[in-house]
């Protein structure tokens, strides 16, 4: 063999073995892409376990604060329902014993404070039948004709806010409001605004831990103003009370939540409201651009 033949045999492996490097460099190539394709699935898999971890976690701590407001609340209602218990059954006996000789004033004394601590009980045993109704989604019935003004005027009365002493109250209505019909449940939609009234005059006035009785302050400021849109009726309730920080828009309407711990109440009027209104086919919201204090705004439909 010459060397010529040699040298091209040698060229030959030479250019053999360039191509099976390359083939092989091909082949690790892929690898490498098919590795990187993996590495960036199992990123993103990891960042859909920590983001699933941070929900679970905020569930988990929902989930206690729940139940620690749920037995809070139970606490409260049970202390609620035992004192004017315990004074029901202290007048039973005054009035029960057979050798008590009682004047009139003192019957009458008697008489009226078992008429407000009976009535007392019955408002507390209705906040627990509520509570068990606001996680309800059940439709409410709609077959009352009414008008704006009517629901407000009942709500008004009802939640006492136009007598408050602290609060000086008013109530606008639009020309357009004045006489238009609503078809819904008058009772539940007087009940809803009775709840966001009543929080209009809870929180324009000092909580009861923080009152200085000793010195007279200027009163409050209360607004209800009943205007429509195309579908629907508003009822604007603007307070300048406390008020309550944008962050807390829809906490507020969770089961139990007191975002002020000196004010007394149960958490659950605000569920209720917003339950009640939704199962009308309306609805419920805090307005986080009214600055002034606090303005919810309660929509039914028409």
């Amino acid at each position: 063999m010459t060397s010529q033949q040699q040298l091209q045999e040698e060229l030959e492996r030479l250019r053999e073995d360039y191509n099976q490097l390359e083939r092989n460099f091909d082949s690790m190539s892929e690898g490498y892409q098919e590795s990187l394709l993996l590495y960036d699935r199992l990123e993103e898999t990891c960042r859909e376990l920590e983001e699933t971890n941070r929900k679970l976690d905020i569930a988990r701590q929902k989930a206690e604060e729940s139940s620690r407001m749920k037995s809070h609340f139970i606490q409260q209602i049970s202390h609620e329902i035992r004192t004017p218990l315990n004074i029901l059954s202290g007048f039973t006996q005054v009035v029960t014993s057979p050798d008590m000789e009682l004047d009139e004033d003192t019957k009458a004394s008697i008489n009226q404070q078992i008429l407000e601590n009976t009535d007392r009980i019955t408002r507390l045993v209705n906040k627990m039948l509520e509570l068990s109704d606001a996680s309800s989604k059940t439709v409410i019935e709609r077959n009352d004709q009414t008008t704006a003004l009517q629901i407000a005027a009942e709500a008004v009365e009802a939640s006492d806010i136009a007598t408050a002493p602290h609060l000086n109250f008013n109530m606008h209505i639009a020309k357009e409001a004045e006489n238009i019909v609503i078809t819904t449940d008058r009772q539940s939609a007087v009940r809803a605004l009775t709840l966001i009234l009543g929080n209009a005059r809870k929180f324009t006035k000092e909580a009861e831990a923080h009152a200085r009785h000793d010195i007279t302050e200027e009163k409050k400021q209360a607004t209800l103003l009943i205007d429509t849109t195309d579908h629907a009726v508003r009822f604007i309730i603007e307070d300048n009370g406390i008020g309550i920080p944008a962050h807390e828009a829809d906490h507020i309407f969770e089961e139990f939540v007191q975002l002020n711990p000196y004010y007394d109440g149960t958490g659950i009027g605000l569920t209720v409201a917003r339950s009640l209104a939704r199962r009308l086919g309306g609805d419920i919201v805090l307005d986080t651009t009214y600055t002034p204090a606090t303005r919810f705004v309660m929509t039914l439909p028409i």
